[in-house]
């Protein structure tokens, strides 16, 4: 089978618990398990060719940006890679690239994370959030995408959508706006919007 691009789809900043269980204790929280979305659109992208890395952050909810960027810088990225962001995921990825000056093929934000979160007051903020998201994003971003930056995101997530402003202003992104998958939860099995517009 032909090899096609690189995709790298990162998951989010989640919360230690939920429900009282610690996240590294359910399964279903492991972004390559294909009973969720994004362990879903691995494999059906690794059927079809595709070099697939979802990377799993340790202790995410806590973890410093230097840390998640240490996983990164490990990742052979390249000018044909397409990056996937969920949530804090998103963010993260927009910042690596301004950093390291690396060029892809395309980036999609789903759900995105930015600084704006930190103005919503009744959300318990997690550790080190506000030197998490201490990098302006910059238009200048666009030069190191061939194509266009894609946004996903739910229309009934009021947080969200204040980012996803911000990043249509500065990156003119396409916004994909799609119904009722809040914060697009790991409980969702499949997303076939976002397997199309990978392959787009």
């Amino acid at each position: 089978m032909e090899q096609k691009n690189q995709v790298i789809l990162l998951h989010g900043r989640w919360p230690e618990r939920i429900n009282g269980e610690l996240i590294a204790d359910i399964p279903l929280c492991d972004p390559n398990n294909e009973g969720n979305w994004m362990g879903w659109t691995k494999k059906r992208l690794e059927e079809k060719g595709y070099s697939v890395i979802c990377p799993i952050i340790a202790d995410a909810w806590k973890a410093s940006y230097e840390e998640w960027k240490e996983m990164l810088d490990k990742i052979e990225v390249n000018e044909e890679s397409i990056l996937v962001g969920l949530s804090a995921g998103g963010y993260v990825l927009l910042r690596w690239l301004g950093e390291t000056g690396k060029k892809v093929r395309k980036i999609i934000l789903v759900a995105p994370g930015s600084k704006r979160i930190l103005d919503d007051l009744d959300r318990e903020k997690l550790p080190l959030e506000d030197e998490f998201y201490s990098y302006e994003i910059r238009p200048n971003i666009k030069s190191q995408i061939q194509k266009q930056v894609v946004i996903f995101v739910s229309n009934d997530h009021e947080a969200i959508l204040k980012s996803v402003e911000l990043y249509n202003e500065i990156l003119d992104a396409k916004v994909v706006m799609l119904d009722g998958l809040g914060h697009f939860s790991f409980l969702i099995p499949q997303l076939p919007e976002l397997l199309d517009e990978i392959e787009r």
